[in-house]
């Protein structure tokens, strides 16, 4: 330690300075090769919160005050700092263990410590991290496949993982100029439940991103314990890819959710899924004119997707789950008619919701069944939530979240999926919101699970679906969702319907490609009129190769351009292996020379804006042969050269599909002129 109170942790390439008089605090960040600052404000290091074991009240301390025991060690590639005797929060102590370890890399580990019996534990942060914002500094979230912001661009988000809005647990800063970012990963192999913030102040000069774990045992005082896995921070080369690369390198060799696979990707999958390339999205009607219009649908695109259906059931959406049957009289015959053609019936169900009123306007069986197994808060008041359907009365119907951990639950949603998969004889079903949603902070102690946070949200789901999966024959399918990590290995496919925000790139992509089907868009939520937005959506999970579609069969036959959203089905049928067998490679540095295409009126992107480029390119390798595809997309409706500036090997790319030229790349660079509407491919070694 130096005489001014700080500690310099030197990995690699990476050093941190820290204080530690007078509680914790991060001084600085450094690149020391590039001999350049990555954070040169102080920062705190952490925020602990806790709540009134009797009563109401929570206390916040942070790691810079408060605290009257500051110690310090260091043996090896250990650091260990230790704060205790909070003048708030008496009896706790707070130890963080900074590893060094290869590659530039700090692995931070958190111990909580507490004897204070009038107030338990709530939630901690791991080490938050900080750096200085300018213009040349990018930031990826985890939102969907990965979001990216400029550090300078005012913005404030939370979310949960597991959930839509934080799909795997690590975000990512980087400088476009000096190719050098900083990973921040959380290496929780069986993962808790964590939030994650990122932040931007228009008045400050830095960026904070951090992760914060509800704690366990929330109930009680002295709930002493460790902050799950490790936090990682890392220097690397290169962009949001190569953090990507990394994350998928502890997935990998770590995490509990990896599904069998081998190097023709997952194994536990049919065929017929991995091969599927486009999914319509119906409404059942009440007759069998739904089939009618899928098949017409069908002949129009000149190929047989599968169906996701909707309102199979007597009762209404959202309304008296999870009394599902009896079905309505013409899904059966419509079901057996769409199979017959080629057609595989994907129907909807909802895998967290029981309606408190769950007969009409009765309470039927949520008082005697479900109010004891859904998740209350700490005075026993089940949480629910509300969404547009409404009842008899015309008030909003009110849905309580099912406990994933109790024996009801699990044992109802397998019965479900149980009756639709072998006695009505679909193909798969959708279980909605298991991925999508987030978890809930459960008290209810009469239930298998520690009151709080923890691991036990994801591992009761995981569970619940292993007991669903002995139901599920090999031929068939489940999926949910959105796209959150943990519930991969009981799920073969998830829906990526919210993959619509502006400046996305394929981070959840280049981790789990031949990992998990993803399918889908949002088509059915945007205005029918909306003819840039679809071919931004069709392009776009084109290249990242998503199964296509999503789409309403109506809104696809008064589509302006179906053409195009019909070359781009008929085109990844052609070269599908590419993606379900395949590896992501690093995204294309490219610059085109036709308008750029925008939408303000998707529902679910901020604002409603999303804008694109009118190229899209992503380039793939077939694990199985080692053979590698460029796909290139011209979503204009004008001829658009593209001009290549990073990332593509010099040679010759012979294109297929809708352009039948050769581009050449010289020295990294390269151009080629497209066609309008055009989809096109390169095979090369």
């Amino acid at each position: 330690m130096n005489k001014n109170g700080t500690v310099r942790i030197v990995a690699g390439e990476f050093a941190c300075t820290l204080s530690v008089r007078g509680g914790l605090a991060l001084c600085s960040l450094r690149d020391v090769k590039k001999r350049k600052n990555i954070l040169s404000v102080k920062r705190t290091l952490f925020y602990l919160t806790a709540r009134k074991v009797e009563g109401e009240g929570f206390i916040t301390v942070d790691s810079l005050s408060g605290w009257s025991k500051t110690a310090y060690s260091h043996v090896g590639d250990d650091f260990v700092f230790t704060v205790s005797a909070n003048e708030k929060l008496p009896g706790v102590t707070v130890v963080l263990c900074a590893h060094v370890c290869p590659n530039n890399r700090i692995e931070w580990t958190t111990r909580l410590i507490s004897t204070n019996v009038e107030y338990s534990l709530y939630e901690c942060d791991y080490p938050m991290i900080s750096f200085d914002s300018n213009k040349n500094v990018e930031f990826m979230s985890p939102y969907g496949p990965g979001e990216l912001w400029n550090s300078t661009t005012e913005c404030r988000s939370r979310q949960n993982y597991p959930s839509y809005g934080a799909s795997m647990q690590y975000m990512t800063f980087w400088n476009k100029v000096t190719r050098r970012g900083v990973y921040y990963g959380l290496h929780d192999p069986a993962p808790a439940y964590k939030k994650l913030f990122f932040e931007k102040n228009a008045d400050s000069p830095f960026f904070a991103l951090k992760a914060v774990q509800p704690l366990t045992d929330i109930d009680r005082g002295g709930n002493s314990q460790p902050l799950y896995g490790s936090c990682v921070w890392q220097l690397y080369d290169g962009d949001w890819y190569d953090a990507a690369l990394l994350y998928r390198e502890f997935v990998y060799e770590f995490a509990n959710w990896m599904p069998p696979h081998d190097e023709n990707g997952r194994t536990d999958e049919p065929d017929w899924l991995r091969k599927e390339n486009h999914w319509w999205r119906a409404r059942m009607t009440d007759d069998e004119s739904f089939a009618d219009t899928v098949l017409e649908a069908n002949r129009d695109l000149g190929y047989n997707s599968a169906l996701h259906l909707y309102d199979w059931h007597q009762i209404p959406f959202d309304n008296d789950y999870p009394h599902y049957f009896p079905v309505k009289p013409a899904m059966i015959p419509g079901v057996k008619r769409l199979r017959e053609n080629g057609v595989k019936v994907m129907p909807y169900i909802n895998g967290r919701l029981w309606d408190t009123r769950d007969r009409g306007m009765e309470d039927w069986q949520w008082s005697s069944i479900a109010k004891p197994n859904c998740v209350k808060d700490r005075n026993g008041v089940p949480f629910t939530e509300t969404y547009s359907s409404k009842e008899a009365d015309g008030s909003k119907v009110v849905l309580s979240i099912m406990c994933p951990s109790t024996a009801v639950w699990q044992q109802k949603v397998t019965s479900i999926v149980n009756t639709l998969l072998n006695e009505i004889g679909v193909d798969g079903v959708y279980i909605d919101q298991i991925a999508a949603a987030q978890p809930y902070i459960c008290e209810d102690r009469r239930h298998s699970h520690r009151p709080g946070g923890g691991s036990w949200w994801m591992d009761s789901y995981n569970i619940l679906l292993d007991h669903v999966n002995t139901v599920r024959p090999p031929e068939k399918v489940l999926s949910t969702e959105c796209t959150a990590d943990p519930f991969m290995k009981n799920m073969q496919a998830y829906l990526t319907w919210l993959w619509v925000h502006n400046r996305q790139v394929p981070a959840f992509v280049a981790v789990y490609s031949g990992l998990v089907t993803m399918f889908g868009r949002n088509y059915c939520f945007m205005p029918d009129d909306d003819d840039e937005g679809q071919r931004m959506n069709i392009a776009q999970s084109f290249t990242f190769g998503e199964e296509l579609g999503w789409n309403d069969p109506k809104l696809y036959l008064q589509m302006k351009h179906r053409g195009f959203y019909r070359d781009c089905v008929h085109t990844r049928a052609k070269i599908g292996s590419f993606f379900y067998s395949g590896t992501l490679l690093r995204s294309p540095g490219f610059t085109d020379t036709a308008k750029g295409l925008r939408t303000d009126r998707c529902r679910e992107a901020y604002g409603g804006v999303v804008e694109h480029s009118a190229a899209f390119c992503e380039h793939w390798r077939r694990n199985t042969d080692g053979k590698k595809i460029l796909v290139l997309v011209n979503a204009s409706e004008e001829e658009n050269e593209v001009r290549f500036t990073l990332g593509l090997e010099d040679g010759e790319y012979v294109f297929a599909g809708g352009c039948d030229k050769t581009l050449i790349i010289e020295n990294g660079k390269g151009s080629i002129k497209l066609p309008p509407l055009s989809v096109s491919y390169a095979i090369h070694e």
